[in-house]
């Protein structure tokens, strides 16, 4: 219930989803489909022209296409057969060369599926999810937790004395056995590490757009953009130190930006793996 006077300044009709998301994997699809000037592209509801240049600077960011916004082979067409957000999936295909495939794909598996976590604030809850928690982050917690439930045979009564969903855990199983099919199909070697630092250089590589900052007002911002971001309560390094450099997987728009999916990361593997994304911003760090 609102106010008539504040339903009033509502709108007529909520604006489609195509006018107000992130069009990256549209216009890579689109793009596997042969259609080249997507600018020009009848679609059924146009989303606005900069949300489709953020598109194709993105993709070109992540090596998706080229400096004529063509499909690069064999990275952009293997990017364009996978149905989750390229940074995702940019992560997932260079992790056969660094070494840690079985990994990213165990990550990318639970990322695909709701909350693993039993939702509860009691401290019994909390102790039992402190267990699997590690200081880097979200990302190498839920592989912590996967290789846990895999370890003790994937059993619904473990699940239940650990404060963790079976059905979760069950289905982020099998998306990881249909991940291992399409690396294999694609070519990518499946290996792995227990180098914790090359699993988090590989994140980096793919979410490398997604980079934020710990401002000296205690708030993070995003590196490009400056834009103020929060880490949503329900991320380990909510309640841990703040760490000076983090990338995230999406962010939740309510009465703050929450980034949700948070890692720390060395701001060297910035420099190193994305010199040409940060290379601006950089410069502007220098004048200013």
């Amino acid at each position: 219930m609102c106010r008539e006077e504040d339903f009033l300044k509502l709108p007529l009709n909520t604006p489609p989803e195509l006018q107000r998301s992130d069009l990256s994997l549209s216009v890579l699809q689109l793009k596997a489909l042969g259609i080249d000037n997507i600018v020009r592209f009848e679609f059924p509801s146009a989303p606005p022209a900069r949300n489709l240049i953020c598109a194709m600077e993105l993709l070109f960011a992540l090596g998706g296409i080229d400096e004529d916004g063509e499909l690069t082979k064999p990275l952009g067409e293997q990017m364009a057969e996978l149905p989750i957000s390229p940074t995702i999936s940019k992560m997932l295909l260079v992790s056969g060369e660094q070494g840690c495939s079985k990994e990213i794909a165990t990550i990318v598996a639970m990322l695909q599926v709701e909350n693993v976590f039993v939702s509860g604030r009691s401290d019994k809850v909390k102790v039992m999810k402190r267990r699997f928690e590690v200081e880097q982050g979200d990302f190498l917690t839920l592989l912590n937790v996967f290789y846990a439930f895999e370890k003790f045979g994937m059993k619904k009564n473990w699940c239940n004395s650990n404060a963790l969903r079976y059905k979760a855990l069950k289905r982020a199983a099998d998306l990881r056995d249909q991940l291992f099919k399409t690396l294999r199909r694609l070519e990518v070697p499946l290996t792995s590490t227990s180098d914790e630092d090359c699993v988090l250089k590989c994140i980096v590589s793919g979410l490398f757009p997604n980079a934020a900052y710990l401002h000296h007002s205690g708030e993070y911002k995003s590196i490009r953009g400056d834009v103020p971001l929060k880490v949503h309560p329900t991320s380990v390094l909510f309640t841990e130190k703040h760490p000076p450099y983090l990338v995230y997987n999406e962010i939740n728009h309510t009465k703050h930006v929450y980034m949700r999916d948070v890692t720390a990361i060395d701001p060297c593997w910035l420099e190193v793996l994305a010199p040409h994304f940060y290379e601006n911003r950089r410069r502007e760090r220098e004048i200013f």
